[in-house]
């Protein structure tokens, strides 16, 4: 039954060509007048290219209009098929002498007048091209879209002016648009020509005498080619009409900020932002340009703080309002102020992401880390398919130890990061610090691999596998390598000095581990009795008892991390043995 749909399709479009072949037929004047026997076979000869076009086989249906030439040289219908079939193989030059021809052969045809034109722009030979296309409208002035066309072209080559007189034509014919007047206002911007592009927003304005924009972009336009009197006089006039205007408040604003005007611009930016009559997502938007380009709008913290407290006192039941509050909150380090804002947001529309987002991240900045668990299980009942809740969750259990419990939420969240390889690695690295904790070494340096198949310069994977590898004594080569990768990235990293150190210790090379050691005590930022329990075993191993026997009492009186490697600490100097 689907073989049956197919062929009932085919015929019905074989069916449509028949006709349209048979009617340029009629319409080519030019065509010689063929005995029945060749009638009969260039006919079939035609319907066989038009079989074969459609089922795919090009080739052969190239073939069956060639034929179709050789019958009768003149006939436009199989020019205008074969240059039809050589745009599908890109080969534009020949497609372009056969589309010439189809239109020599029968000027009349507006479907091959505009193969032609397309041909043409595929060998970016767009002046030509306009020249068609100015045939056609002339032909067919009721066809807007080929006005627009040819204007299009002439724009893309820089030709302003023609593509004007194009939109002029059109617009002689179908009246003031805006689409039409808006790109002649640009094409006469382009001209530097300010007179006649005023011109255009005038004519707008007078045909829409209620879109007040119009003549705001006109006093932009003043500003922008430095004629500010004309600029102002506009607004003015606008304000006088509109006292509420805010996007004129926001123009005027601007403009004295610009001139360093400070007391004007501020006076129109607190209209604009109690304006009614402008949307509060437009007034976030231009606090955050003032934000964001704080040097060049002359800005202050104390202005921005202000101007926030205006929409707050006006807007606080906006949740844009609020979540542009929370940002501020979070710039003054008032955190947990910033955390109850988007706490307010979600307890009204809980299907925004990207304030659970901000909170979740919040919480782990202020090492709530209760409320970023709770707060992460919530949001995977909203969005399943984000993997940040699923990291963040991890992250509560593994500071819990819970590394079990932990791993569902790691393997879910890799599923999630589809291309995102550098989210992935993440994934994986806290997988393999699951897996080490839970005594699954091997599977714990597999996730360590891939992390660095992705990212072979992650400096805390590339010192924790290296010491890690070091503690077992396996594949110290490697670790070595690893380790000595990791200090070149992060030379001032006492830890990665420390691992480099005690990775060369391990394998025997005690005169640079010892250097190494002392490199990272100097480097420390913080005592660590890890650190000086490790310079106490290099310094034995090089023959410095006595030292080494000072070192493991830094070590013991500055502690160390867990109760088995107190008690060997203690033996070692009880005894003022190394113990192999």
């Amino acid at each position: 039954m689907k073989n049956m749909k197919r062929w009932i399709v085919l015929t019905v479009m074989f069916l449509f060509v028949a006709n349209v072949f048979a009617d340029n037929r009629k319409k080519d004047e030019t065509v010689q007048k063929l005995d029945e026997e060749a009638s009969e076979e260039f006919d079939y000869s035609f319907m066989e290219g038009v079989r074969n076009n459609l089922i795919g086989n090009f080739k052969d249906a190239l073939g069956w209009f060639g034929h179709c030439l050789e019958i009768q040289p003149s006939s436009a219908v199989a020019k205008y098929e074969i240059a039809n079939l050589l745009m599908l193989s890109e080969n534009y030059t020949d497609a372009l002498e056969f589309a010439r021809g189809a239109v020599s052969d029968n000027p009349d045809n507006i479907w091959y007048k505009i193969l032609l034109a397309n041909v043409l722009q595929k060998k970016s030979m767009i002046e030509e091209a306009c020249n068609v296309y100015a045939d056609i409208i002339e032909n067919n002035p009721e066809r807007e879209e080929f006005y627009l066309i040819e204007a299009a072209l002439y724009t893309s080559v820089e030709k302003w002016q023609k593509a004007i007189d194009v939109y002029d034509k059109y617009e002689a014919h179908f009246g003031i648009t805006e689409p039409a007047s808006i790109e002649k206002i640009k094409l006469y911007t382009k001209l530097d020509n300010v007179k006649k592009a005023s011109a255009e927003l005038l004519k707008l304005f007078k045909k829409y005498p209620e879109r007040s924009e119009y003549l705001s972009l006109l006093a932009e336009l003043y500003f922008n080619y430095g004629q500010d009197k004309k600029g102002l006089q506009i607004l003015h006039r606008l304000l006088k009409a509109d006292p509420e205007n805010g996007f004129v408040h926001f123009y005027l604003a601007d403009y004295f900020r610009s001139k360093k005007q400070l007391e004007e611009a501020d006076e129109h930016t607190r209209e604009a932002l109690v304006s009614d009559k402008i949307d509060n997502n437009f007034k976030i938007q231009y606090i955050l340009r003032l934000i964001l380009n704080a040097d060049t709008t002359v800005i202050t913290e104390d202005e921005l703080d202000s101007y926030m407290n205006v929409l707050m006192s006006k807007y606080s039941d906006d949740l844009a309002v609020r979540a542009l509050h929370s940002d501020f909150l979070r710039k003054d380090n008032k955190l947990e102020e910033a955390k109850q804002e988007l706490e307010y947001i979600l307890a009204r529309d809980k299907n925004n992401y990207l304030i659970w987002e901000e909170l979740l991240l919040l919480c782990n900045e202020l090492q709530d880390n209760d409320a970023m668990y709770a707060r992460s299980l919530e949001a995977m009942k909203y969005f399943p398919e984000q993997p940040l809740p699923y990291v963040l969750a991890a992250i509560k259990l593994m500071i819990d130890s819970n590394f079990v419990d932990a791993v569902p939420f790691l393997q879910k969240g890799v599923e999630l990061c589809n291309e995102n390889q550098a989210l992935k690695s993440q994934f994986y690295a806290y997988l393999g610090d699951c897996y080490y904790e839970l005594d699954s070494t091997e599977m714990a340096f597999g996730m360590y691999d891939k992390v660095l198949e992705i990212n072979p310069n992650d400096a805390v994977v590339l010192n924790n596998y290296a010491y890690y590898l070091a503690l077992k004594k396996e594949n110290l080569s490697k670790a070595e390598q690893m380790s000595a990768q990791a200090v070149k990235l992060d030379p001032e990293n006492a830890t990665a000095l420390d691992t480099y150190a005690w990775v060369l210790y391990v394998r025997g090379d005690y005169s640079q581990a010892q250097f190494y050691m002392k490199l990272c005590l100097e480097k420390s930022k913080e005592t660590s009795g890890i650190y000086y329990d490790h310079y106490g075993d290099i310094l034995y191993k090089n023959g410095q008892k006595e030292e080494a026997l000072s070192m493991w009492k830094k070590a013991l009186e500055l502690g160390v991390d867990d109760e088995k490697s107190r008690e060997v600490l203690k033996r070692k100097i009880e005894t003022g043995i190394l113990p192999e």
